[in-house]
């Protein structure tokens, strides 16, 4: 029985592991050294350029990710439901699309792998200030 427990643990620490951390780690995503005002066009590019989503589309699929394959709406809108997300996310997909702003959507298999590499010293994320120029209002501002 203990063996059980502890098999289901590790289990659920790696399955906790992969739908978190995987999706805001890999040498192909970015980290901020300032802050941002919250719902600004700064924002939602760092929502997009900091975060990836799995898989999506399915109720299966969605469920086994505990909704959490939605990250870049996720970060971009908090307050929504997990269906909301699955309505908004080919619409989120698009406009980055055709603003050319950066929209990863890959597997769980190969985030790991990156997110393994970061950890590991193997590869490094991308760091920045800001994704846009700062505006003379953002100096005014701090």
């Amino acid at each position: 029985a203990l063996a059980v427990c502890v098999l289901a643990e590790c289990l659920t620490n790696a399955h906790s592991f992969i739908i978190i951390a995987c999706n805001h780690a890999g040498d192909d995503l970015w980290r901020f050294s300032s802050p941002c005002k919250p719902y600004g066009a700064e924002f939602f590019l760092r929502c997009a350029y900091a975060g990836v989503n799995f898989e999506t589309g399915t109720e299966i699929v969605d469920v086994l990710y505990g909704w959490l394959n939605y990250q870049i709406e996720h970060h971009m809108f908090p307050d929504m439901t997990p269906l909301q997300y699955r309505k908004l996310q080919p619409l989120v997909k698009e406009v980055c699309r055709k603003h050319k702003v950066l929209y990863i959507q890959e597997n769980a298999v190969w985030r790991t792998w990156k997110t393994c590499m970061v950890a590991t010293g193997g590869a490094s994320m991308g760091r920045c200030e800001a994704v846009l120029p700062p505006t003379t209002e953002d100096s005014k501002t701090k």
